[in-house]
């Protein structure tokens, strides 16, 4: 439908009352024009506050998201409870790359640090002294989350401390600090330096930093005040606050020329009319109405998107003409933030698949800190009792266990991985006083075939410690290993206590639902961390769901696991 009125129509009907009632209603025309520009800047000037304000919250939410991270890191807790060298720069190597890939990319941190809390420090970036370290560690060895401004060697840092807390047991242990420092004048520079506009980093009501470093140090309370517009934002997770400040003068700082001009146009607008409705006519709504017109042509593209060829025709006047290349330019930047927007979903899905990849490796860790631990406790108790045979087995088996890990989850030998496990149940019954009886049922035809490394003693490990472990004696272990058809099957029996049927059922449903996908990107390492579930995970990943581990226990009578796999002959790997 047909407006009533062109753009040209409206114009000259509207030129016509203003004319009429102009010189009647000046005065109110003047104090609602300014009234409403006032308005219409203070709202601006909110709207332009809150933007900074949300600009500078984000970007020291990054670097506390950064540090939370860095905090809460299963790697970080484990280095930091290390005592031993070796181990200790061995984890490092892993904290350092989780600290670059995840400090450095989005931060403009100068040094990242960790001191556990025997005092012990890391430098993962920065050159700071030893002296400054130790200054550190004195300064928030009892201090929980802090932000705050320190001296090191002559240079002044914005300092942000958060405490480690391993919540993994019954009770939060605190293990150490990570500490992110950044130069002064940088973290400064982040507030930006905008004409007219004071910038405030905010804690416990005092303005901590500032773009106007007069202001460092002052209440905000007794600030505030002094500005026409304070937008104030707090930076989430944290207990800093920032603001954008606007003083009053700079609200509407064109206000004696807005009156200037109000006076002057009064004094010329009724000599210019004639002229002017000319002069607007062919030079600006004409040519406007050419532009709307072929916006809307625009607009009205397929499937309400702008199409690829659609551009507006020239109108043959210089200004427009230039306001019309602007649009086009527009619209073909527009194309190619399209294409690139494409081109980034296409590069973070690659990022997912490679993100899958890596929690499939993850799956394949298997060797628990913990246990290498205890044995090597063990070898040094029956080395001082002098029972110099049960140190040579347990410290021989031990080696073997260690070299044999980093197989991961690649495929190796059946009989190989047989040999690493009898080795694993020698060193438990030197541990356990001899006390378990192990029988093997295996079929020779398995020495020519391969299974993924360290998938059988994680079951083996929970019959001895879970079915056989409350056990005085007669502890008998089964295992069995056979084929049927183009099928491999093994089969871990105990005759320890078994598990209640509610409990059963819970674990079979678990292990029908297990898939890679449950998995988290950093999965709990070590043998307790790769139970059943975990195990279900990596057979079905590599072979499908047609395989896999199945349980069933009599409570009281014992248990029996079954792992299935597809026979894979050493001629075809």
């Amino acid at each position: 439908m047909k407006e009533k009125l062109t753009l040209r129509h409206r114009f000259l009907l509207s030129l016509a009352i203003y004319t009429t009632i102009i010189l009647s209603l000046w005065f109110g025309y003047h104090i609602v024009t300014h009234n409403s520009v006032s308005r219409s800047e203070r709202e601006n000037t909110i709207l332009a506050a809150d933007a900074l304000t949300v600009q500078m919250s984000a970007q020291f939410k990054q670097m506390n998201t950064v540090a939370s991270v860095i905090a809460g890191s299963h790697y970080v807790w484990d280095f930091l409870r290390e005592q031993n060298v070796i181990p200790y720069y061995e984890k490092a190597t892993a904290v350092s790359e989780i600290v670059r890939k995840t400090a450095f990319p989005i931060t403009s941190a100068d040094s990242v640090i960790t001191i556990n809390e025997e005092g012990r420090f890391f430098r993962f970036s920065g050159g700071l002294s030893n002296d400054s370290l130790e200054i550190l560690f004195e300064t928030f060895k009892d201090a929980s989350t802090v932000y705050t401004i320190i001296e090191l060697e002559d240079i002044l840092f914005f300092c942000h401390v958060v405490p480690v807390i391993d919540y993994s047991g019954q009770l939060p242990t605190p293990l150490g600090k990570v500490i992110m420092l950044t130069g002064l004048d940088r973290t400064r520079r982040m507030l930006g330096s905008g004409e007219g506009v004071d910038r405030w980093v905010i804690q416990d009501g005092i303005i901590m930093l500032s773009n106007n470093t007069e202001l460092e140090g002052l209440g905000v309370a007794e600030t505030e005040p002094n500005y026409g517009v304070v937008s104030t934002v707090q930076i989430e997770g944290t207990s800093l606050f920032v603001a954008a400040a606007i003083p009053d003068d700079a609200l509407f700082p064109e206000r004696a020329l807005f009156y200037t001009i109000a006076f002057i146009s009064l004094c010329l607008f009724l000599s210019m009319i004639i002229v002017l409705y000319h002069y607007l006519s062919s030079h600006i709504i004409r040519p406007m109405a050419n532009i709307i017109a072929g916006v809307r042509d625009i607009g009205y593209g397929k499937d309400g998107c702008l199409p690829g060829s659609g551009r507006l025709p020239k109108t043959g006047r210089k200004d427009f003409d230039a306001l019309v290349s602007d649009i086009n330019q527009m619209l073909d930047r527009t194309e190619e933030c399209h294409t690139e927007l494409t081109n980034e979903r296409q590069k973070l899905f690659d990022i997912e698949l490679l993100r899958k990849d890596m929690r499939m490796s993850l799956l394949a860790s298997q060797m628990d800190a913990h246990f290498v631990v205890n044995t090597l406790k063990n070898v040094k108790r029956l080395s001082d009792m002098g029972e110099t045979d049960k140190t040579g087995r347990m410290t021989e088996g031990l080696a073997a266990i260690l070299q044999h890990r980093h197989a991961g989850d690649a495929l190796v030998n059946i009989f190989d991985d047989f040999q690493i496990l009898e080795k694993y149940i020698d060193i438990m019954n030197i541990k356990f006083g001899e006390k378990y009886s192990v029988e093997y049922e295996i079929e020779d035809s398995l020495e020519a075939l391969l299974m993924p490394g360290m998938v059988l003693q994680p079951i083996v490990e929970n019959a001895l410690t879970h079915g056989l472990q409350s056990k005085a004696c007669d502890a008998k272990l089964t295992i069995k290993g056979f084929t049927r058809g183009n099928d491999v099957f093994f089969e871990v029996s105990d005759n320890g206590a078994g598990i209640p049927p509610n409990r059963l059922k819970v674990i079979q449903e678990n292990l029908a639902q297990a898939t890679i996908a449950e998995l988290s990107d950093f999965p709990e390492p070590g043998l307790r961390g790769v139970a059943l579930q975990n195990i279900q995970r990596r057979v079905r990943t590599r072979f499908g769901d047609g395989y896999g581990v199945t349980i069933d226990s009599d409570f009281g009578g014992g248990t029996t696991v079954t792992l299935s796999m597809p026979v894979i002959s050493n001629f075809n790997n």
